[in-house]
């Protein structure tokens, strides 16, 4: 009875949230409510953690860089909405699991080496072609873990307080089917 009750509270903080002057802060759209129900639901269940991307695409969605990104926005905004949120932080939910791949090998290469590694030494530890990883460096970028450099050797340095955008966890995710269940992210 408590988890429905935490659902449906937490379910009607976000179909409410309203700004200060009691105007609706930031509206929804009904697949941007379906995702976050579809979250808030998912994250109910003990140690769930589903990603944004992860709750795309067990409810049928297309990838979707953009809507990503504005679901994430929402999250930052509104992280009363589910403890998940308020203990691991929002970026960690907006990244796919080769984003976040990405990130921790710049994070790492970086806190080990104290510089960023090349390109091509990023195409050779994750074995990813070199357009793909620019192309999601460039995600990264949006989603607000890198910015632009025109010294770095990958185009791009890690926002001055890296450490704690990912959350705690920095990154870490493994997703889990159980028989015929749809996957859900764990921390």
């Amino acid at each position: 009875m408590k988890k429905l009750w935490s659902f449906a509270a937490a379910t009607a903080v976000v179909a409410l949230a309203l700004g200060p002057s009691g105007a609706p802060a930031q509206e929804l759209s009904p697949r941007a409510q379906q995702v976050v129900d579809y979250l808030l639901a998912d994250w109910s269940h003990h140690m769930h953690s589903t990603s944004i991307p992860l709750a795309m695409e067990n409810l049928g969605f297309e990838p979707d860089d953009g809507f990503r990104l504005e679901l994430g926005e929402f999250l930052r905004a509104h992280t009363e909405i589910a403890n998940n949120l308020k203990f691991w932080g929002a970026n960690n939910y907006i990244l796919t699991p080769e984003e976040k791949r990405i990130a921790k090998q710049l994070i790492n290469t970086f806190d080990l080496e104290e510089e960023l590694p090349t390109l091509q030494m990023l195409v050779r530890e994750l074995e990813s072609p070199e357009a793909r990883l620019k192309d999601r460096l460039g995600f990264l970028r949006e989603a607000g873990l890198l910015v632009e450099s025109e010294t770095s050797p990958i185009g791009y340095e890690l926002v001055r307080q890296y450490g704690r955008w990912g959350g705690p966890l920095r990154h870490n995710y493994h997703t889990i089917t159980i028989g015929d269940q749809k996957p859900f992210d764990v921390w």
